[in-house]
């Protein structure tokens, strides 16, 4: 059967499903991990207490955009292209100068957050427990950034489970192994403790990250600091993952801003959940973003085309099931939490309604910008983010948790659908296979 399918696959399209074949099984020891850890918090902190630790998380990987500045998928051209070319001088040199420039950066974002967050808290009411768990989060800031770069490098290189390892699953299952031992010495769970523990994974994880880079680039050139071609491209892509991020991340945060932490627990969940349907397009880009910088660099059009839709077609019939099993089993699932969780049956819904437009359109975001388009992929998703925000600042007040599902999913279908416009009219390939591409 598999040898069936495989024999009518393009040699590009083949390559991305063996690739994310090996990557899907780490990501799905990672969704595990990720489910076992916030079912346990759930248990154990109950829904504010979860509250609080995802809602650090979630403005941590707000900051975690200003430290990599857009230069993860600038990593992963470069080298891609490097690797190519069989140049590695081209390669240090990229690696060298994001780990100088980003961890200088992620340095003084950390230590300006640290001075400015007692006065942020005093702004901001009632908060002052903060304190402790946002200051965790602005020091995690530095091993984050460090392990992203080397994670985008290993991905350039070809090496996607790699960095799907560290990027995705790696700080997760250290977590849990955190939990146990917590557990071995009965040290309290409480908000801070777990977040320390997070904290104390971003170490260990950038040892390993280091580990594997020097087990698959093993040329002793140093490479070079070069910043400006670099920087250049990374100015349009620090609008496209800063807008992308801010606007997955803003019903949390404003959740949290404008409703209690009780909400922001019970919502993560579900979103939680919702997420899980984002799986394969997560494998999918991971594997399909270097063949797409270096098809694009070689002018092969057609063979992109063919790729993409093939890719998008497997999308669309696994969001599909996935947003099923949530509409008839959602109930039962976030039962796993506990019964105070159950309510969020129907943000659940609504969450995976908006995946399933995520995913079916396939990989156009990733298409714009790895041919070249990150300004028009960087004025939709600010458009984007905008168009959020206003949406949870009027339906959070009116419909709490739900409001923030409407307003993320209303964005999420009408953001893809105008990347998939843009992305067939500026490279000619449209994502969508179920339809006539006449361009």
């Amino acid at each position: 059967m598999f040898k069936k399918i495989t024999s009518k696959l393009d040699i590009h399209t083949l390559e991305v499903l063996v690739k994310s074949s090996k990557t899907m099984l780490v990501k799905i020891a990672g969704m595990i991990a990720l489910l076992l850890v916030s079912i346990f918090l759930g248990r154990t902190l109950g829904s504010e207490g979860l509250g609080i630790v995802n809602f650090a998380n979630k403005f941590g990987m707000i900051l975690l955009v200003l430290t990599m500045f857009g230069f993860q998928n600038v990593i992963i051209k470069f080298i891609a292209i490097g690797r190519g070319k069989l140049d590695n001088q081209g390669i240090a040199s990229a690696l060298k100068t994001s780990v100088i420039f980003n961890g200088l950066l992620s340095l003084l974002i950390a230590c300006i957050g640290a001075i400015l967050l007692p006065i942020i808290l005093d702004m901001w009411s009632g908060n002052q427990d903060l304190y402790i768990p946002l200051l965790i989060v602005f020091f995690m800031l530095i091993p984050q950034t460090i392990s992203r770069v080397y994670a985008s490098a290993l991905n350039g290189y070809g090496k996607i489970w790699q960095a799907n390892l560290v990027n995705q699953t790696l700080s997760i299952l250290l977590v849990g192994i955190g939990l146990l031992i917590y557990g071995s010495f009965d040290i309290q769970f409480t908000p801070i403790s777990v977040l320390v523990l997070y904290g104390i994974s971003r170490i260990f994880m950038v040892l390993i990250v280091l580990m594997l880079w020097k087990q698959t680039f093993r040329s002793k050139i140093t490479g070079g600091f070069n910043l400006k071609p670099m920087f250049k491209m990374a100015k349009p892509m620090l609008l496209v993952s800063g807008t992308g991020v801010l606007a997955s991340n803003a019903d949390t945060l404003m959740l949290g801003v404008l409703g209690s932490f009780k909400d922001v627990g019970i919502y993560s969940v579900a979103a939680q959940l919702a997420l899980l349907t984002s799986l394969f397009l997560q494998v999918s880009n991971a594997a399909i973003s270097p063949k797409l910088a270096s098809l694009f660099d070689e002018s092969k059009i057609s063979e992109m085309r063919v790729m993409v839709q093939r890719v998008t077609k497997g999308l669309g019939i696994a969001a599909l099931l996935f947003a099923l099993c949530f509409v008839l089993f959602g109930q039962w699932l976030l039962g796993f939490w506990g019964a105070e969780f159950q309510g969020a049956y129907l943000v659940l819904v609504v969450l995976s309604i908006g995946q399933f437009f995520n995913i079916a359109t396939g990989c156009s975001g990733l298409l714009l910008v790895m041919c070249g388009f990150e300004k028009i992929e960087g004025y939709i998703s600010i458009s984007a983010l905008f168009l959020n925000i206003i949406l949870n600042v009027l339906l959070i007040k009116n419909y709490g948790a739900l409001g923030a599902a409407l307003a993320t999913s209303i964005t999420i279908t009408l953001m893809n659908i105008t990347r998939v416009i843009f992305a067939n009219k500026k490279t000619g390939i449209l994502t969508i296979p179920f339809f006539i591409n006449k361009s």
